[in-house]
């Protein structure tokens, strides 16, 4: 298989895994399994290519290893199967109806068509998972208003997660939460759905589009028959639905504050260009490697002389030249090793006098650099998206807005210092006490002190105003509630954050001064 796969140059890969394994019930004949392997590499296009079949029946489900060779042994081009998970799972599909299993959950589903088993797509679209309606879009778009199934997939939703995570959960459990945003699970046709307790006019929405695991089958599987909620005084709202809040974001200024970005992190490559540009490569002389090969040719051929003049017969001097082409060639391959090592030598010290791309973003950034933090926010929302679109796993005490800006790495108060983080987000205070995520504020810890979470509160109405919005346990919301009521009035503490304000401005327009400076330096240098 290596010597088949050598023949492809282009391929650093060329081996294609996948796991095929049955349920615990179910016990698959070698022959059987094999023959589900065949029908596997005939679905991603490797029928013909040499493969590996292992079969391990040494745990609770009886599984088989195909280890396939991507290039063919006959054209040797390499197959790289698109969309190969779809295409997977409609093959278990059609082994589970070729060989009596039980079917599984995946893309495709059988159904019987006029008494006839087909496999066919589990939705009508599968591009539609996760999506509003259209209806509730146009509302958030020409009427500036929240959609009802946007408001389900913010807090209610964050909030759900860590409930259904606990294994005692139950029907009241799961209404009680629900009842403290104003929502109520009730029964619609064969399934569940989401209502509104203040307003029946609100259309309600599937209980799947809250949460895949709020599904009647899954929820009944899991809890058992349908309990209605027990609405008492323990369930009153503490937030609820209103149709005429704005939705959390505005299209024009998410779209202006994206284009910013982007112009920002364009200019952070440009820099880290001419940055790059002061580094070169010394690269090995290529009249230099001619030479060295040169001169194991004219050695060789010095020898060959030699041996015409030294020896008589015939038989000793083609023996002789066999000695001499053989010692050429290991010499030969000697001196091209040594090449390869000196390259890759050179390299590794090119590699070593420069920072990479990730390392001098992160050193700009400790520098308070503007468009470096918003490239450390970039990468951090990229790795964590997946993470972050099912929100917390756990309640985090976070003062959120509408506004979703790249923090400034500047004090909030005299004293206190920060620290610019590789996601960039600024931390500011000993002990990592208040995070500054641009778009929300976190305090860090279960219980944070009152002087810390002042200081959050401060630097959230500076950024926030009105639209201030506390989230986390009841303990920390009952904390900031009672700072907020603390104030004599609101123009003390609206003088406080002024204060801020004019802390923050300045010192942010200053700070960006001395950064271009010390980039000037730098270049200078």
């Amino acid at each position: 298989m290596k010597a088949v796969a050598a023949q492809n140059a282009r391929v650093k890969n060329p081996v294609y895994h996948v796991m095929v394994s049955w349920p615990a019930n179910e016990h698959p004949s070698n022959d059987d399994a094999f023959a589900c392997g065949a029908h596997v590499l005939g679905a991603v296009g490797m029928t013909g290519h040499q493969y590996v079949f292992a079969i391990h029946r040494d745990t609770n489900n009886v599984h088989m290893h195909i280890a396939v060779n991507r290039v063919n042994p006959e054209t040797f081009s390499a197959v790289y199967p698109d969309r190969d998970f779809y295409k997977l799972d409609k093959a278990m599909r059609e082994l589970e109806l070729r060989f009596g299993w039980s079917h599984d959950n995946g893309p495709y589903m059988v159904r019987e068509r006029n008494g006839v088993p087909v496999i066919e797509w589990r939705t009508a679209s599968r591009e539609t998972k996760g999506h509003k309606p259209t209806a509730a879009a146009d509302m958030e778009r020409h009427g500036d208003q929240e959609s009802f199934i946007s408001y389900v997939r913010g807090e209610p939703r964050c909030a759900l997660m860590p409930l259904l995570a606990r294994e005692d959960l139950t029907w009241q459990q799961l209404h009680a939460l629900l009842g403290q945003y104003g929502l109520a699970l009730r029964e619609k046709g064969q399934g569940l759905a989401v209502y509104d307790l203040h307003s029946m006019e609100t259309t309600p929405v599937k209980a799947s589009d809250l949460h895949e695991a709020l599904s009647k089958g899954r929820l009944t599987k899991r809890l058992g028959s349908y309990e209605a909620p027990v609405l008492d005084a323990a369930m009153a709202a503490a937030d609820a639905y209103d149709k005429f809040r704005p939705p959390e974001r505005d299209d024009d200024s998410r779209e202006a504050a994206r284009l910013q970005r982007a112009e920002l992190r364009r200019g952070l490559v440009e820099r880290y260009k001419r940055y790059r540009a002061q580094f070169s490569l010394k690269r090995l002389d290529s009249a230099e490697v001619r030479q060295r090969f040169a001169l194991l040719r004219a050695e060789a051929r010095r020898r060959r002389l030699l041996v015409r003049t030294m020896y008589t017969s015939k038989a000793d001097r083609k023996a002789q030249y066999s000695i001499i082409a053989f010692e050429t060639l290991k010499a030969r391959e000697r001196l091209r090793e040594d090449i390869r090592t000196e390259r890759q030598q050179r390299r590794e010290a090119f590699q070593e006098s420069f920072l990479n791309y990730r390392k001098w973003v992160e050193q700009l950034a400790a520098l308070g650099d503007v468009a470096a933090i918003s490239q450390l926010r970039g990468w951090a929302y990229g790795a964590q998206r997946a993470r972050a679109a099912g929100c917390a796993e756990s309640p985090r005490n976070l003062l959120s807005g509408d506004a979703d800006v790249d923090p400034v790495a500047v004090p909030i108060c005299e004293g206190v210092p920060f620290l610019v983080r590789r996601d960039g987000a600024i931390s500011h205070g000993t002990g990592r006490g208040v995070i500054d995520h641009g778009g929300y504020i976190e305090v860090v810890g279960e219980v944070a002190p009152d002087s810390v979470s002042q200081m959050a509160l401060l630097l959230a109405y500076g950024r926030f105003g009105s639209n201030l919005r506390v989230q986390g346990p009841p303990e920390f919301q009952q904390q900031v509630h009672r700072m907020m009521a603390a104030w004599p009035d609101q123009d003390a503490l609206h003088r406080e954050v002024v204060k801020i304000r004019q802390r923050v401005q300045p010192a942010a327009n200053n700070h960006a001064l001395r950064l271009s400076d010390v980039q000037q330096q730098r270049e200078s240098d």
